[in-house]
């Protein structure tokens, strides 16, 4: 696991179906997200969700984010000048969320609810400017399901046109791992990038506990 801060007591939490995650109930509560139990997202996210928005708008164009959570990084997309908006989230509550969002959104938004990996074929070959991937593994076998973006690399670079760029909540504290490396380069990735960003993580967060995380910057 790259990230050696994670609580145990993490690890402890019930393992989840994916095919389930969609109706489990979603908590809303004090600037945070649960369901089932798993903590989903936190509202000190957000100064890092701000950087990876901006990082995926940076070419403008037609945005993919991946995992609605709290909206923070819905909002700040939205903040900058796209085409369109494309939001993939598995779980229905936090889909009816995402739709109230859209209602009210500057650009257009498209909710598609679904795990990721049944909405992506979906999704033309270079057809996407930016990617924003946060989404939530909610099934603890092994450590290395921390890493959930890991398997959707190789996709990213399929969607992504030439020149578009991807980045994602990235469980790294101040540099890629060599296997995280080696899995963006294998998925075809050759200019991959890094900011270092503070966030203020709180004593008593379950998943992270370090003051920094990398926020790749990766171009097709």
């Amino acid at each position: 696991m790259s990230n050696q801060n994670y609580d145990e007591a993490l690890f402890k939490i019930g393992a989840v179906k994916p095919s389930d995650w969609k109706k489990k109930p979603a908590i809303f509560s004090d600037g945070k997200l649960s369901i089932a139990g798993h903590p989903v997202m936190e509202d000190w996210e957000d100064s890092y969700m701000q950087e990876l928005a901006q990082i995926a708008t940076s070419n403008g164009g037609v945005i993919l984010e991946l995992g609605f959570g709290l909206g923070l990084s819905a909002n700040y997309i939205q903040q900058q000048p796209i085409d369109k908006h494309i939001i993939i989230e598995a779980n229905e509550e936090v889909f009816a969320k995402l739709e109230e969002f859209a209602k009210n959104a500057t650009y257009e938004v498209e909710p598609r609810l679904g795990l990721w990996e049944e909405m992506l074929p979906s999704i033309p070959d270079e057809s996407i400017e930016g990617i924003l991937f946060d989404t939530y593994s909610p099934n603890f076998e092994n450590e290395e399901q921390f890493e959930c973006e890991f398997p959707f690399f190789e996709h990213a670079y399929r969607i992504l046109k030439k020149g578009g760029v991807f980045t994602y909540y990235s469980s790294e504290v101040s540099d890629f791992s060599p296997q995280h490396l080696q899995l963006l380069q294998t998925a075809g990735f050759s200019n991959i990038e890094k900011k270092i960003c503070a966030v203020n993580t709180p004593d008593d967060c379950l998943y992270w506990k370090s003051k920094t995380m990398i926020a790749p910057i990766v171009k097709k």
